[in-house]
């Protein structure tokens, strides 16, 4: 019972501010409801993404130490499809990619997108680093650069500036605005707040749970 909550609140906890983004858009169900509803789904994982980081007790005691980084591994490259696919999508709908929002939203792809570069080939202990060539590259950085492991997850943490980043790209979105979809922006704000306010706390008091 506890996995069936804790993955019906993954998965389905952001289809309530997409219902009040298409609500207020009211867009019929064609590509540009998709991009909306893309969009908000991607920035709710990446929300996820930091409250898995912070290993909540509820997500401990459903799946565990071992489903919660088998889940933190895999979602990003999740997220990175559905907001490039969100990306293409609106371009086809005629919103631009040199705007000012749009900006911010491809810094924050490329930030992430980097991040999981740096992750897979310097820090995960994944089939890649199993790859000699690979396994070499990562020791030789090492010794070049002096990063340890402590350093490369402080590197990691690039991705809390790019969270922000991303709050400010949904911010600026015309479908966000405050006088036709109060509802919607205010939950993607106090969501993104709540899983940076979580992420914190856990870096701040450290690892004390076991198992971690």
């Amino acid at each position: 019972m506890k996995k069936t909550f804790f993955f019906a609140w993954f998965f389905l906890f952001p289809a309530l501010p997409v219902f009040f983004y298409l609500k207020s858009s009211g867009s019929a169900l064609d590509s540009y409801a998709l991009s909306i509803i893309l969009g908000v789904y991607a920035f709710m994982f990446i929300c996820n993404q930091f409250i898995l980081a912070s290993r909540p007790s509820f997500a401990f005691n459903a799946v565990g130490v071992k489903g919660i980084l088998a889940l933190h591994s895999i979602m990003p490259f999740f997220i990175l499809l559905l907001a490039g696919t969100h990306k293409l999508l609106k371009e086809a709908n005629g919103f631009g990619d040199d705007t000012f929002q749009a900006t911010f939203g491809a810094v924050a792809w490329w930030t992430f997108a980097s991040v999981i570069v740096f992750t897979v080939l310097f820090m995960a202990n994944t089939f890649v680093l199993k790859i000699d060539l690979l396994k070499k590259l990562k020791a030789l950085v090492y010794k070049i650069t002096g990063l340890t492991y402590k350093g490369s997850r402080l590197l990691h943490n690039v991705t809390v500036i790019a969270g922000a980043v991303i709050l400010f790209h949904v911010f600026l979105a015309s479908s966000s605005s405050f006088s036709v979809n109060m509802a919607g922006i205010v939950t993607m704000i106090l969501y993104m707040v709540l899983s940076l306010g979580l992420y914190f706390s856990y870096r701040l008091k450290g690892r004390t749970v076991k198992g971690k």
